[in-house]
């Protein structure tokens, strides 16, 4: 979009969450809702035993998430980005 506050110079772009949700993880992982809960939970545990906060329900940090499960980082920000262009929450 041109004349747009993306186009001012410094902007790097849109930016993406820290964490993800689970639509987010049933499109990474294509698997169902249910399923998705279940790999929130685990990565919101490990952060705790990591000693971190973890997110509210439904959600979890992102960079636990794509190490836990294999998922290069790319790929869940491309996700990110995808589902915060349509409003996917």
């Amino acid at each position: 979009m041109k004349g747009s506050t993306m186009d001012a110079p410094g902007v790097i772009g849109i930016p993406t969450r820290i964490y993800v949700s689970v639509s987010d993880v049933m499109m990474i992982m294509g698997c169902k809702k249910s399923k998705a809960s279940v790999q929130i939970r685990e990565a919101n545990h490990k952060a705790e035993q990591n000693g971190m906060l973890p997110f509210s329900q439904g959600k979890a940090n992102k960079y636990i998430f794509a190490e836990m499960f294999g998922v290069p980082i790319d790929e869940v920000n491309r996700v990110l980005d995808f589902n915060d262009r349509k409003g996917v929450v």
